[in-house]
This record gives C-alpha cells, sequence and structure tokens, in this order.
C-alpha cells in the first residue's frame, strides 16, 4: 500500500496538500498566538499593569506572509515563508510566557480573592 501511494502521489499532489496543511496551521497559529497575547493583556488588566501592544504589532506583521502561502508553487517557497511566519509566533509565545508567568499566578490570585467573582475582566 505504501509503494502504491508513493507511486500515486505526484509532486503536484505534494504541493497542492501541502499548501492545505500549511495555511490551516498557520491559522491556527495566528489564531492561538492572538489568544494568548488576549489572556496576558487581560491578567495585566486585572493588575493594572501596562497592556501588550508590540505583541499584536508583531502578529500583525505576520498576516501578509500567511495570506501568501496558498499561493506559493513551490516547496522551498512555502517552507521559507513558513519559517518568516512561525519563528516570530514562537518567540511572541516564549515572549509572553516568560514575561507574563507571574502576571498570571497574580491575577488569578486576585481574581479568587474577590467576593462574588466581580473584576474587572
Amino acid at each position: 500500500m505504501i509503494s502504491w501511494m508513493g507511486h500515486a502521489f505526484t509532486a503536484s499532489d505534494y504541493i497542492f496538500w501541502t499548501r492545505i496543511q500549511c495555511t490551516a496551521w498557520t491559522l491556527a497559529d495566528l489564531a492561538i498566538v492572538f489568544y494568548l497575547i488576549q489572556l496576558a493583556n487581560l491578567a495585566r488588566l486585572e493588575l493594572g499593569i501596562r497592556r501588550h501592544s508590540i505583541s499584536f504589532g508583531v502578529l500583525l506583521a505576520t498576516v501578509p506572509p500567511s495570506i501568501a502561502v496558498p499561493f506559493m508553487t513551490t516547496g522551498a517557497s512555502i517552507f521559507l515563508l513558513e519559517l518568516a511566519v512561525t519563528v516570530p509566533h514562537f518567540l511572541l509565545i516564549v515572549y509572553i510566557l516568560t514575561a507574563d508567568a507571574r502576571h498570571f499566578a497574580s491575577a488569578l490570585a486576585a481574581l479568587l480573592r474577590e467576593p462574588n467573582g466581580t473584576s474587572t475582566i
């Protein structure tokens, strides 16, 4: 069966399915990073700390290359474009988790201390 699949799977099939997969993963990355920044901003809002704004700018800068993924014609161009998109996403994830880890815990503690669930969130 593997041999049959190898013979039936052409280079154009590979590019077609790679574009679909990369587009789906890129959209998922955009959503995950966006909501992670939003969660960090909610924790910062609860503690009265300045919100993330540069992080949204970096995320926004990755949208145009993300839009170009379905139109790439070679595996190498898809790979390079995906690097240009996913590396900033992973760096944003690492930055937010390291910069806001203590804020998440403090915000959660503040929410749990408040009577009747009243919060600024």
